[in-house]
């Protein structure tokens, strides 16, 4: 579920010319934003973390949390807040309202820039919902790993050149047609984009409008469902659509603990949930309609649990690593800027104060790993 949930809109082209100098530093059932914390006799007796999350898929643990009860077993309370967008979210950790939260890459770099954020987890994977999707009888399918590199991969520069894309430009979906492109010795200069949002872009590309279209979750499902094929995800086009679970830098040195506490039980209430997720479509269900005044069917939900991977602690540990260079998360980060500064969306003075800004923070995960005897 990547966002009219975690839509990265034109304000955050504004956002990053706004506070590139300041340094490092859907809709909800009835507003912008809801709350929702746990009802437990000793709620009173532990501290309160503020969450702010969308109504997607990586929000599911921490509403679990929340509804059990066990986010007070763990040691702290959550108070959830609803958010739209990724945008709504930064800016109101500027007005110091959250504590915790789970966005996209770009997010996660203007929210480094503008509040010192700091980026602490991965929430989860979402490559495998975001697609570039065409019609069956599309020539792009005809060609199958023109670049060795990129096997599961479809299309050639010769079948892309020239054709009518649609894309919700700054977003990880534009991150994944940049790689797809470059994949095949291609730039966006050598193919006709269109910014669309995804329901007008589904609509469209219905109505026979378009070559392609890069679609995330739930509008790659409706694609599916219309025979609509992949091109290229953003797993096998190396472009990974994660998201990261982030927090403000002063919470993080004045309440250490409970950043790791949070980071604990999150991560074992996501491994609980995708290993149990068979027999969890209706309890998915729930929460998609009590948080986010969503009504999935069952087959919709079940797709959407199944093409969302998670990470358990070794897993991070190895998403983390800098033994060997730059980690995962360092990379894609650095992949997603170049790509937005190539294609025009950041300036090179943009792109160079995130990079400095250095904001991944593995003192959790490397505190939890070490404590729990994990290692990599």
């Amino acid at each position: 579920m990547k966002k009219s949930f975690k839509r990265i809109t034109a304000v955050f082209a504004t956002a990053l010319v706004i506070f590139s100098l300041a340094g490092c530093g859907s809709s909800a059932p009835s507003s912008s934003s809801s709350s929702s914390s746990s009802s437990s006799s000793q709620s009173k007796d532990v501290p309160t973390i503020r969450v702010a999350q969308q109504g997607a898929y990586d929000t599911w643990p921490t509403w679990e949390l929340s509804q059990t009860g066990d986010d007070v077993k763990n040691g702290f309370k959550l108070k959830m807040t609803y958010f739209d967008s990724g945008p709504q979210q930064i800016e109101a950790l500027a007005a110091g309202q959250w504590d915790i939260a789970a966005v996209g890459p770009t997010p996660a770099m203007v929210g480094s820039l503008k509040s010192n954020l700091q980026l602490i987890g991965i929430a989860d994977d979402e490559s495998l919902a975001t697609a570039i999707l065409a019609r069956p009888d599309s020539p792009i399918l005809k060609t199958k790993g023109a670049n060795s590199e990129y096997p599961d991969v479809y299309g050639s520069a010769q079948d892309i050149k020239g054709k009518d894309i649609f894309v919700s430009t700054v977003t990880t979906g534009e991150v994944l047609l940049i790689n797809y492109l470059k994949a095949l010795g291609l730039t966006e200069k050598d193919v006709h984009i269109t910014n669309m949002e995804q329901p007008q872009m589904l609509s469209a590309y219905q109505s026979g409008k378009g070559d392609a279209a890069v679609m995330w979750s739930p509008f790659t499902y409706q694609g599916f469902d219309k025979g609509w094929k992949v091109v290229a995800d953003a797993k096998s086009a190396k472009a990974p659509a994660v998201i990261f679970l982030v927090a403000d830098k002063k919470f993080c040195d004045e309440h250490p603990d409970l950043v790791a506490k949070f980071l604990d039980a999150y991560m074992k209430k996501e491994v609980e949930l995708k290993k149990n997720e068979a027999n969890l479509s209706e309890e998915y269900i729930k929460y998609l309609n009590e948080w986010s005044a969503l009504t999935w069917d069952k087959k919709t939900a079940d797709t959407d649990m199944k093409l969302h991977l998670t990470y358990d602690l070794k897993n991070q540990l190895q998403w983390f690593d800098k033994s060997k260079g730059p980690s995962q998360v360092e990379s894609l980060l650095v992949n997603a800027a170049d790509a937005f500064t190539k294609g025009g969306k950041f300036t090179q003075q943009e792109h160079d104060q995130l990079i400095k800004c250095n904001f991944v923070n593995t003192t959790f995960i490397e505190k939890l790993a070490k404590d729990q005897g994990v290692s990599k």
